[in-house]
């Protein structure tokens, strides 16, 4: 048997609808807060809402039904259909309220209600034997902050299995979900401080795991802004230390070593990574020096507390030790890369240098005694080299000049109405005379007029020099201005 229906492809309801003025049509009812799902003859749908004036629910099918009209799969009946079968995790609804079914055992259910709530931590748990009905889950937006940091720490759990398989992609999507879920919180009358102090943790942690899987991915720049979250985050809340949310964390075990020094540290390393993998490895090792600055003062404290101290303290002690030697091992690799790239940076200036201005100004500064002692060497023979190679050229070239102009020597004569170029004297000392000491020194063409007017140059330089002509008059006028200038002293000088 059919149930009694009202499609929405009805021409004459549709066309009436239409007709009404607007004055006359009934405003539309609110959703139900609570939608359940039911079993229809056309599949599983859900009860968006019953009309309190006639009855009537307006259903919401799955899958491809479809009735027509402007809305699809929706079902419009006065049947009252019953409900899918509960399992465990469903939202679902009783006499006593809505929860979660936590367990099904001998047609009996255990729900843990969520519109309860006591003060603290504590929950209210029911057992029913009817069983409950499962309605929808609530949408993000449709949720409290109780149920975002529920929810939030649901899929935290699910990504700690993500990365515990190295799926670090999926890990660092749902760490980065479960961060984004409670991220705009806001909080109302039934925002606890638990929940809020949940809501902290749920932030730092997550943000700091999404950091770790962006370092696992090489994602630098992703990896620096997730700690960096993590920091601010820390450093609000230690500047409200001793208040009530930082209390709540510290009565439940979250001491300040593991709270302000564990976790900060972990930022801070996620931060010198980015850094050192970015080029930045003066910035690199002061975040680990600043790091190291935080982590000490908790392990001095925690030496010197009591022997029979928690497992808290000693958990956090073994941790702490363990980051500091990180910190110490990180240190001591980029100063290395930091020493070693400033060695090529010299080594690259050294050849820029040698290429702009010689060997002999390249590093003479800086450089140690072996070092300057061969760059002395070096120097030193480059130095006799030219000298050598200037000297060999002067001799080839008197050598070449003798021969040219003596025909007794090379043999050959000038060619008759040709003026040959004009040679000076020399008095180089030449390989050829230190062979021969008969050659004369001077070079003369043999036989050919003097080209040059040879004259006596000291003789010339006295007759014609202006000294000589006019010594009497430069010694008066030098003693002349030396008087002036002596006198306008005197006088500046006694004023």
């Amino acid at each position: 048997m059919q149930p009694e229906t009202y499609p929405q492809n009805s021409d004459k309801t549709m066309n009436s609808f239409r007709t009404q003025p607007l004055s006359s049509r009934r405003k539309q009812e609110p959703e139900d807060a609570d939608q359940v799902i039911v079993q229809t003859d056309f599949g599983i749908g859900v009860i968006v809402r019953t009309r309190k004036s006639d009855g009537i629910k307006e259903i919401r099918l799955g899958g491809n039904a479809y009735f027509g009209g402007r809305e699809p799969n929706m079902l419009y009946t006065p049947k009252d259909y019953q409900s899918v079968p509960p399992c465990v995790g469903d939202d679902v609804i009783c006499q006593y309220g809505r929860g979660v079914l936590k367990e099904i055992a001998d047609d009996k259910y255990t729900i843990e209600l969520a519109s309860w709530r006591l003060s603290g931590r504590s929950t209210v748990t029911c057992h029913v034997t009817t069983a409950p009905k499962v309605v929808r889950k609530h949408t993000l937006s449709e949720m409290d902050s109780a149920e975002r940091v529920d929810l939030a720490k649901s899929q935290k759990a699910q990504a700690a299995k993500y990365f515990a398989e190295k799926d670090f992609t999926g890990a660092l999507n749902t760490y980065a979900s479960a961060v984004d879920k409670v991220r705009n919180v806001q909080h109302d009358h039934t925002s606890s401080n638990e929940v809020r102090a949940d809501l902290v943790v749920i932030m730092i942690t997550c943000s700091n795991n999404a950091a770790t899987c962006c370092i696992k991915l090489a994602k630098w720049e992703e990896a620096s802004k997730f700690a960096k979250n993590a920091l601010i985050l820390l450093d609000a809340l230690y500047g409200k230390r001793g208040m009530k949310i930082h209390t709540i964390l510290k009565n439940e075990g979250t001491i300040d070593a593991k709270l302000f020094g564990e976790w900060r540290i972990k930022s801070y390393l996620v931060v010198a990574r980015s850094c050192m993998e970015q080029g930045e490895v003066e910035d690199a090792i002061k975040i680990l020096k600043k790091a190291r600055g935080v982590g000490m003062p908790y392990i001095d404290a925690l030496n010197s507390s009591d022997p029979c101290s928690g497992k808290e303290e000693k958990a956090s002690l073994r941790a702490l030790t363990s980051q500091m030697k990180e910190i110490k091992r990180l240190i001591a690799e980029y100063s290395e890369k930091k020493r070693a790239a400033k060695k090529i940076e010299k080594k690259k200036a050294k050849v820029m240098a040698k290429a702009l201005f010689g060997s002999g100004a390249v590093g003479k500064e800086n450089a140690t005694p072996d070092e300057d002692n061969k760059v002395k060497n070096h120097d030193s023979s480059e130095t006799k080299q030219h000298l050598r190679l200037i000297e060999d050229s002067q001799e080839k070239l008197l050598e070449d000049q003798i021969d040219f102009c003596s025909g007794e020597t090379t043999g050959q004569t000038t060619v008759a109405g040709t003026k040959p170029p004009l040679l000076r004297k020399s008095s180089l000392k030449s390989k050829l005379t230190r062979e021969n000491p008969t050659v004369q020194q001077s070079v003369s063409f043999s036989d050919q007029p003097p080209q040059v007017k040879e004259f006596d140059r000291a003789k010339d330089d006295d007759d014609d020099s202006p000294w000589q002509k006019h010594k009497e008059a430069l010694i008066l006028l030098g003693l002349a201005g030396f008087s002036v200038l002596t006198i306008v002293g005197l006088r500046r000088a006694f004023r």
